[in-house]
């Protein structure tokens, strides 16, 4: 016999694809004919980029572009300078099949870069980075929350949990003329660029989403090509974005993961002005989640007072959206020179590492990694490189109930300050701001179906009225089921307030 099931249904994210993609960049270049040649190479990076990303049916498109940077000396002018070439690459993968409400997440690290100058003109690339692919679902999750029968008995349980009520990503572009500040030296050659998002915030708009956000862009440049002059400036571009999230109220909870996929700086000359202005172009990807508290009753055990029963069971997690994080952590540490000494610092700037959920002493904690990259001068006018990885740890308050946790989050590294505390030691402010989510993971095991044999009923081999002697951290549930009984009868008739017993005591039990 079937016995007749009640379900509830909600929505929550789940993960259909998880892969890793290695992209690898081996390739011999020579310099272009207006850059000078090497002397000594300084840094070398991979910077890999999205150019576009996209889910059509059941089919998974990425394109890139690998742009190789490399920052030397030149023979001539024992200057710094810059050349770089750029590889385009391309993913596809295969869903199982066609999403219905799907977002697609990216995640680059290099993993290696080696380079080598062949020739004062031509250089030699081996390196490789990988492309984490997720992909994101809203999916329906079904419970049984309650099993008619009047042998039934029914053990429910409530879970708190985060609804998930629309998903959305959006790419488009943010294109700014970055105004060089008055008696500024003009932009002749961009050496390095980076380019954050710093200070999302969302608002509600007669149902949609507008997010502000602010562009951090930092540049490394020449100033003067003949004599290898450099400079550094930083621009903050704000920009806005209408998101459509769908029927999104005052209740909801919002998280926004936001970055930058691809940027460059082009030069690009106007009527009017003498030297060329340099024109920013953003590729930003908004990826938008929608949530709701909430909580789902489902019966997570059951048996039959009359009947051996066979019950159908399966895992449900539910997550619960806890923190939305943007966290501003500052370290200062001393870069102890070993090889060089520094007189004067060209430019001191961070590349973000990882960063991961944890417990420190058992509290939470936030911890990752980061470079610290330093070009300077030394007492003999040299020009070195030198680069030191360090860590940080922030404590971050949460509730204390929560074992179960997981996390999306990410590292920008906003600033970088410098002191020269003498000729070999060089102490860096640096300022990370850690943005993501933590959500707290619920689990339980749910009853899907229940099936009694009614050929064999039970036998009530105990009598009409049992003494029972019941440990400490006993489950009134427990013994009910060997009984026969029901727990909420074996509660009542021994004025009992809890499931668990929190001490020995003498039960009765009747039939």
């Amino acid at each position: 016999m079937n016995y007749p099931i009640k379900t509830d249904s909600t929505y929550v994210s789940r993960i259909i694809f998880n892969e890793t993609s290695e992209q690898t960049v081996d390739s011999d270049f020579g310099l272009p004919d207006y850059c000078p040649d090497i002397q000594k190479i300084l840094k070398c990076r991979i910077e890999p980029q999205i150019d576009s990303r996209n889910i059509t049916a059941d089919r998974i498109e990425i394109e890139g572009t690998a742009v190789v940077r490399i920052i030397y000396v030149d023979a001539i002018k024992m200057s710094v300078r810059c050349t770089e070439q750029s590889f385009p690459y391309s993913i596809t993968s295969n869903l199982k099949s066609a999403p219905d409400n799907a977002v697609i997440q990216t995640d680059i690290k290099v993993s290696y870069l080696n380079c080598r100058a062949l020739s004062p003109r031509r250089l030699n690339i081996h390196g490789a980075f990988n492309v984490g692919i997720k992909v994101i679902e809203r999916c329906s999750v079904r419970t049984v929350n309650h099993i008619k029968g009047s042998d039934i008995q029914q053990k429910k349980t409530t879970l708190p949990y985060s609804r998930l009520d629309s998903v959305t990503n959006q790419q488009f572009t943010v294109t700014e003329t970055l105004e060089q500040g008055q008696g500024r030296a003009a932009i002749q050659s961009v050496i390095r660029s980076d380019v954050i998002i710093t200070k999302g915030e969302t608002n509600s708009v007669s149902g949609k989403l507008m997010y502000k956000g602010e562009l951090l862009v930092k540049l490394l440049y020449l100033t003067d090509l003949d004599h290898g002059k450099t400079d550094s400036m930083e621009y903050s571009i704000p920009f806005s974005q209408v998101i459509d999230l769908g029927n999104i109220t005052g209740a909801s909870k919002i998280a926004v993961r936001s970055n930058v996929m691809s940027h460059s700086i082009s030069l690009r000359s106007e009527i009017g002005f003498d030297d060329p202005l340099p024109v920013l172009n953003a590729k930003i990807s908004l990826t938008a989640f929608a949530f709701t508290d909430n909580r789902m009753t489902m019966i997570s055990d059951c048996y039959s007072t009359l009947y051996d029963v066979k019950q159908d069971t399966e895992e449900i997690s539910l997550p619960a959206l806890l923190a939305v994080l943007n966290e501003n952590i500052v370290e200062k540490t001393n870069v102890d020179l070993t090889d060089n000494t520094a007189v004067k610092v060209i430019d001191v700037w961070c590349e973000s590492g990882a960063a991961v959920f944890s417990r420190k002493d058992n509290k939470p904690c936030l911890c990752g990694k980061y470079n610290i990259c330093i070009l300077a001068v030394d007492s003999e006018d040299n020009i070195f490189y030198t680069e030191r990885s360090s860590e940080f740890s922030h404590i971050i308050s949460l509730p204390d109930d929560c074992d179960d946790i997981t996390a999306y989050l990410e590292n920008k590294c906003v600033s970088a300050g410098f002191r020269i505390c003498s000729d070999k030691r060089i102490e860096v402010r640096a300022e990370m701001c850690v943005t993501g989510e933590i959500y707290a993971k619920h689990k339980e095991k749910c009853v899907t179906s229940l099936t009694s044999d009614e050929s064999s009923p039970k036998k009530n081999d105990f009598g009409t009225v049992v003494l029972y002697f019941a440990d400490r951290s006993e489950s009134v549930w427990d013994i009910a089921r060997q009984y026969c009984t029901s727990a909420e009868k074996i509660i009542s008739e021994n004025e009992l307030e809890e499931d668990i017993l929190s001490s020995p005591r003498i039960l009765m039990i009747t039939a």
